[in-house]
């Protein structure tokens, strides 16, 4: 133990208040000692290609592509390439197309939009369905004034890829569904729109067999203490044993709940209703969600690619992939 756990661990046992104050400065998770890793570490990464990640982010955030605002030309040149490279990456169409339209009101006014949805079945028959979400709209252009997104939530979509295109060369264990979502910067509308079509007792799956979702939102840019944040352990009544697990995929730290914005005492960002996880929430679906704090680059014109972690978002990209080949038991939703 070096000397920073140790203060932390005897604080804990005589002043729980003084420790959490301590605590907080060293970014430690809470009172416990430190079998983790220890978040400086490298990561011992095995399957993830980090140039593909790198051109995925960089192509996405490029000029041609116009922020990706919702239903604008750079939104569209978004699905064109998402669409290749969804195929190139072993998936198929959820139902006739890739491409899922949707309508949504904003603004006193009615608006479309278009989700991306792409499937990989078990090898072996189940009803048992996990799935991967991440958005792929942006904030676009605001007068000449151009929005990159490559952290928001062009690493998202980056990861999504490469988990998918690794999960088509291994056994799954359970059906999975891959979804580059459209309109989450309004107001999370696309994923509003799946889980609707999902809730239809025609669909399939239905919302019932989804046995987990995982969204990837913001997660190549890395605070202080290089961890990534993780939201929804109270859906878990085993989430102290998942948090080992995938702490122990690649050395990636994990840090349960998102700490407040930099500079400021009270947390105002509500992370429940942050991203598109939410509405698979309310539909009462077990829901991760991994992402990084704000950072000065957060909606912001600097948001570029080279910005981006690649290394890190590796770490992440290898260490979702892991709840897709997780037991089901350390799924159990918690009794409380």
């Amino acid at each position: 133990m070096d000397a920073k756990s140790h203060l932390a661990f005897n604080l804990c046992r005589h002043s729980p208040l003084l420790a959490l104050t301590v605590i907080s400065l060293f970014m430690l998770g809470g009172c416990a000692s430190s079998d983790g890793p220890s978040c400086q570490e490298p990561f011992q990464l095995s399957w993830s290609n980090q140039r593909q990640l790198q051109k995925d982010v960089e192509t996405l955030s490029s000029p041609p592509f116009e922020g990706r605002k919702t239903n604008t030309k750079g939104a569209a040149a978004a699905r064109e390439y998402l669409i290749v490279r969804m195929l190139q990456s072993g998936l198929v169409p959820w139902q006739r197309n890739f491409d899922q339209e949707f309508e949504y009101e904003y603004q006193f006014s009615k608006h479309r939009g278009y989700n991306l949805v792409g499937m990989k079945l078990a090898d072996n028959p189940t009803k048992k369905w996990r799935v991967i979400v991440a958005h792929y709209d942006h904030l676009g252009m605001k007068g000449s004034r151009y929005y990159p997104g490559a952290d928001d939530n062009a690493s998202g979509i980056a990861a999504m890829l490469a988990i998918a295109s690794h999960a088509n060369t291994q056994s799954m264990p359970t059906n999975l569904l891959f979804i580059a979502t459209d309109a989450e910067e309004p107001g999370l509308f696309g994923s509003k729109a799946l889980v609707d079509l999902l809730t239809n007792k025609t669909s399939h799956p239905t919302i019932n067999d989804i046995e987990l979702v995982i969204n990837l939102d913001m997660i190549g840019h890395p605070a202080r203490g290089n961890s990534i944040y993780l939201e929804g352990r109270r859906g878990f009544a085993q989430f102290d044993q998942l948090e080992q697990t995938l702490e122990s995929t690649v050395g990636l730290c994990i840090r349960a709940n998102h700490p407040p914005e930099a500079g400021k005492s009270i947390q105002r960002v509500d992370w429940l209703r942050a991203s598109d996880h939410y509405p698979f929430y309310r539909a009462g679906v077990p829901w991760l969600y991994f992402g990084v704090p704000p950072h000065p680059d957060y909606h912001q014109m600097s948001d570029t690619a080279d910005k981006i972690d690649m290394n890190f978002l590796a770490a992440v990209t290898e260490t979702a992939f892991k709840l897709l080949i997780i037991d089901s038991y350390l799924l159990d939703k918690s009794k409380k």
